[in-house]
């Protein structure tokens, strides 16, 4: 059977789906399928006691600036949108205790013009960054719980201040102390808004004053401890604990003096310190060696994960239920009180993937560099559950392809080598590279057993996937199969397409000057018509790539990330522009998008489809994984009302 393929290699696009109107056609959603799971860093529980309507309701992000949001107590999660995705560190996130939808974002990331406060009304659809704030490098937030309108902030340059629930803003720490910064931690006093600790990389600090003037509390502390959390006791304010690359910390006189706690062996570097709000005595510690739980008060303790925990919430509206945001393990979520945990990771998903690939009724996945997790995953059920594969010994598959005649046999590219597997994905051999040294960046595998390959010098083929032959010089980014025969390869300075599988290449025409090739795909009805993706926009070829004319019904003159063409369906086409998909079903010479703009540039990775689904489009986004939707429509649409439908160029 036939298939889409596309070889991405190190260019990784993000990007975003979502639940859309198609005109006056049809009504269709994106579904994530996964897989899911990750890194998580932050995790909410919105609403108080108070507010028994939030009940369920609950956020989680990573530092990369994803955020989820569940309203059915984690039992599934949903994508938002969020300005910074990508583009900062988040490295706070609060909810307003007393208003469920009001939420406050801190960021920091080397481009100014994102770093700051972010603030959402309307629980997270839109986010306006805190023109007070625009610029400062955000690390910790806190929330007076005496009036939600104050709200402190620690930044790479000190502390600041708002009374107005962000309106407004006002350094409170000194400028002249470069001590007092980066503020990583903050922790008001739960009756005294005046009180306020800081957590630094260089110790903890504290005002008594609103900040008119600081202490050093750092009595009993090993020196030059980086303070990760600081907790007050709301029931007894003179109890302070801390958490610190040094270990646990408590205090019984207000941070002015503090005692390390004995933790087992190896659980030194603390990430959080939390007393659980519910039960007097009971304390979490996510430490080196896992999540620590105490019923003491911190005297003594016990491991309840091995997983690498970074935030803990209590859930006040169901008794025993505490969440926990974990390194590889994702969200996780406890029903007796922390003592075990389980992952609740259905629709979250945060991993580094790199490739999307399949042939007959199975598709695979890779990702790297995720502790524990990384490796190849691959399912046979329209992705509703995968199963992952560790992948090969010592290195990670940053190339995925699959084989067209046999959906268990796979190749992979990793950093020190070339891979097969014959067992879908379970177990890889070693095979010969086709250039020495040379690291493989672009795989493409052909019906017949062809394999073919591109480096920095050339494309290379083989026939036995472990002798080659050069055959193209150039240094090759990506390839590209269009049907059965047709073939694509983008390389530094422009593309190139074979019709013989690969045994002679011709240069494409160059769509616009100075143009970056980022996709080119052939129909397979039509092999002489091609889509050209690229930074100048979406270019048509009636003559096999020698020339090209812009599209522009229905797209615009930008950035266009990936096209492809259906397998099966003659004329019917896929692009991406703009955090969009779009469809064409005229061989690309009109467009029309199949989900909402997002607000982003950004697309998916890979598009794909496999030729035993005809009807349901897979788009990879190299952090949120596989989502999929119903492509049907279109190919049942296109006789009978496409042809009625009227494109313009957009121009929102």
């Amino acid at each position: 059977m036939r298939s889409v393929e596309l070889s991405v290699g190190r260019r990784l696009l993000v990007g975003l789906v979502g639940t859309c109107l198609f005109s006056s056609l049809a009504t269709a959603s994106w579904m994530a399928t996964g897989p899911f799971g990750g890194d998580a860093d932050i995790v909410r529980v919105i609403g108080q006691s108070s507010t028994p309507q939030a009940k369920g309701h609950l956020i989680a992000a990573a530092r990369n600036g994803l955020i989820y949001s569940s309203a059915n107590g984690g039992a599934s999660w949903s994508w938002l949108s969020f300005p910074a995705q990508f583009a900062g560190v988040l490295h706070s996130l609060e909810v307003d205790p007393r208003v469920v939808s009001t939420w406050y974002a801190g960021v920091e990331s080397e481009f100014s013009g994102v770093s700051g406060v972010y603030k959402t009304t309307d629980a997270g659809t839109t986010w306006t960054l805190l023109p007070g704030t625009q610029g400062l490098g955000i690390w910790s937030l806190a929330i007076w719980a005496g009036d939600n309108s104050v709200i402190a902030a620690g930044t790479s340059t000190g502390v600041y201040l708002t009374s107005d629930a962000g309106a407004s803003w006002k350094r409170i720490s000194p400028e002249s102390n470069e001590d007092l910064r980066p503020v990583v931690s903050l922790a008001f006093h739960p009756t005294n808004r005046d009180i306020l600790y800081a957590g630094t990389t260089h110790l903890p600090w504290r005002t008594a004053d609103g900040g008119a003037t600081w202490q050093s509390i750092h009595t009993g502390m090993i020196d030059d401890s980086d303070v990760f959390s600081i907790q007050v006791d709301r029931k007894n304010p003179e109890h302070v604990m801390a958490s610190a690359c040094s270990g646990v910390y408590n205090s019984e006189d207000g941070a002015a003096h503090w005692t390390r706690l004995e933790t087992p062996k190896g659980a030194f570097r603390t990430h959080f310190v939390a007393l659980d709000p519910r039960h007097d005595n009971i304390v979490f510690a996510g430490t080196t060696e896992g999540l620590l739980r105490s019923e003491n008060g911190g005297k003594t303790w016990r491991v309840s994960s091995t997983q690498s925990v970074r935030a803990v919430s209590f859930d006040p509206l169901t008794e025993g239920r505490v969440f926990f945001a974990a390194s590889s393990g994702g969200v996780m979520v406890s029903n007796d009180e922390g003592i075990t945990l389980r992952e609740s990771n259905v629709g979250f998903t945060n991993r580094n993937f790199t490739g999307l690939t399949g042939a007959g009724t199975s598709l695979y996945s890779s990702s790297v560099f995720d502790a524990g997790t990384a490796g190849v995953y691959r399912t046979e059920n329209l992705a509703l559950r995968w199963e992952r594969g560790a992948g090969p010994s010592g290195d990670s598959l940053v190339q995925l392809a699959t084989d067209p005649d046999s959906p268990r046999h796979l190749y992979g590219a990793g950093y020190h080598g070339l891979f097969e597997s014959r067992d879908a994905g379970v177990a890889w051999s070693l095979r010969k590279g086709p250039d020495g040294s040379q690291p493989v960046t672009a795989l493409m595998p052909l019906p017949g057993g062809v394999l073919i390959a591109g480096t920095a010098s050339g494309i290379f083929r083989s026939t036995d996937s472990n002798s080659w032959k050069p055959v193209q010089p150039g240094k090759v980014q990506l390839f590209q199969r269009s049907g059965a025969h047709s073939l694509a390869a983008l390389t530094t300075t422009g593309a190139l397409s074979s019709t013989d599988d690969g045994l002679t290449w011709k240069a494409c025409g160059e769509p616009a000057a100075k143009a970056s090739w980022y996709g080119l795909a052939f129909d397979s009805a039509n092999p002489l018509v091609g889509l050209a993706a690229t930074s100048s926009g979406l270019f048509r070829s009636t003559d096999g790539c020698t020339t090209w004319v812009p599209v522009l019904a229905g797209l615009d003159a930008a950035t266009v990330g990936l096209v492809i063409f259906h397998p099966t369906h003659a004329r019917e086409a896929f692009a991406s522009q703009a955090g969009r998909v779009l469809v064409s079903t005229d061989g690309g010479q009109r467009w029309q998008p199949i989900d909402e703009d997002s607000g982003g540039n950004a697309g998916p990775s890979s598009l794909f489809v496999l030729s035993a689904f005809p009807d349901r489009l897979f788009a990879l986004f190299p952090r949120r994984g596989v989502y999929s939707t119903s492509i049907g429509i279109w190919n049942s649409a296109r006789t009978d009302t496409m042809s009625t439908v009227a494109f313009r160029p957009r121009n929102d």
